[in-house]
Formats: structure tokens, sequence, C-alpha cells
């Protein structure tokens, strides 16, 4: 069986033609900010720098969101590395997705009442746009808000065994102009495009390849 790894895929930040939400790693662009506002937040109210890798899973019931934010903030405090997951989701008139849960879950897994509600929509321009707030459901005043934050997709491959023989590579549909790689070392001489005819399975592209006796990097480069 070959040993197949997946690299991370060049990408410029650019949004693809097609970039309704999909399935799919999204991040914020850079000098992303957030306004934070409470009883507890220094002079009531601060803007303050905000990054974060979102995972959206449509085809899960209900939908999923994961995001890995290395620079959360709580309460006025310092940024601090955090990951918060959905606990529902509903998808809106116009295509817009609805998220919620609980903001500090993966550090009090009993709960909490800190709570986020989040949604998701596609603007007229193609961009992915976040907007929603992060809040504090008790008796005192806590909120961030996002307003209008563009998301740059991620080109992402994932990969599965078929079978005992074969290996399926996957990415989503709004990287369908970009091409799939491969090299037989790294550092690589050169990198040769893989020409089997993709799939188009829901939202995502697949191909499946042999894995034979050699070692393969593949990536994702748009041309």
């Amino acid at each position: 069986m070959a040993v197949l790894i997946v690299l991370g895929a060049y990408l410029a930040l650019a949004w693809p033609a097609s970039a309704a939400l999909e399935s799919g790693v999204y991040q914020t662009l850079p000098g992303a900010t957030v306004e934070e506002r409470g009883d507890r937040v220094p002079n009531g109210s601060r803007v303050v720098p905000f990054s974060a890798t979102l995972t959206i899973d449509l085809s899960a019931a209900p939908p999923s969101l994961t995001a890995t934010i290395p620079n959360a903030v709580l309460e006025g405090g310092e940024p601090f590395a955090l990951t918060a997951r959905s606990t529902s989701a509903a998808q809106l008139v116009h295509g817009t997705y609805w998220f919620t849960g609980d903001y500090l879950r993966d550090l009090y897994p009993s709960g909490t009442q800190y709570l986020f509600d989040w949604r998701f929509s596609t603007a007229a321009d193609g961009r992915v746009m976040w907007n929603g707030i992060t809040g504090w459901a008790g008796g005192h005043i806590w909120q961030v808000t996002i307003s209008n934050l563009a998301l740059v997709p991620q080109a992402r491959l994932s990969i599965a065994q078929v079978g005992t023989g074969s290996v399926q590579l996957t990415w989503g549909t709004n990287f369908a102009d970009y091409v799939l790689e491969y090299a037989t070392s790294l550092p690589a001489a050169g990198w040769n495009t893989l020409t089997n005819a993709a799939v188009t399975l829901g939202d995502r592209l697949s191909i499946t390849v042999d894995a034979d006796a050699g070692q393969r990097f593949y990536r994702l480069r748009k041309p």
C-alpha cells in the first residue's frame, strides 16, 4: 500500500467564482477585528484583533461548525486559544446558515451561559460573510459583535482508503478550477498533473487513484 501524504494547497487570498457556503474549511482575513462590550471591558468597549479557522459540515444532521480561535476574548481579559463547536444549526432564507452553541463548552464540559449565535451568508460579490454575537446570558452585560467578516475558503484535500487497492481524494467544488498534482518525493524536482477525471459528489469533487508500491505527495494548485 502506498503512503500518501496530503499537503496544504497553495491558496491566494481570493474567492472562487462560486463562493456560496459549502462544506469545508474557511479562514478570516488578516487584520479582521471584532467589538467587545461589557461591564468588565476597559472603558466599556474595545475593538480587538480576531482570527479564526472554521470547519463547516453542511452534510451533517444538523449542520455542524467548529471554530478554532487563537485570540478569543472574554470579559475584557487577555486573548486566549479557544475551540467553539455548534450544538444546533439551521438553514435560513437565501442560503444563510445559522449556528448556535456554548462558547466555552470545550473548557467547561458541564456547560456555561456564554453562548454564540453566528450566521453565514453569501454577499452579492460572492464572498462568504460572517455576522453574529457571542454573549453572556446571565445577569451582566458582555458581548462580542462580529460584523461582516469576509471568509476565505481554504483549498484542502481529504483522503480515504477505498477497498484494499485504492484511495479517494476529495476537495470542495468551489475549487473546481484548481489542479490536483502529485510528486514522488520532497522537495520535488517537479509536480505532475493528475489526469484522472473528477466526479462530483454533492459539494465535493472526488478522484480515486490506485495505491501502488510507491510514495506520493499530493497538492492542489491554482493555475
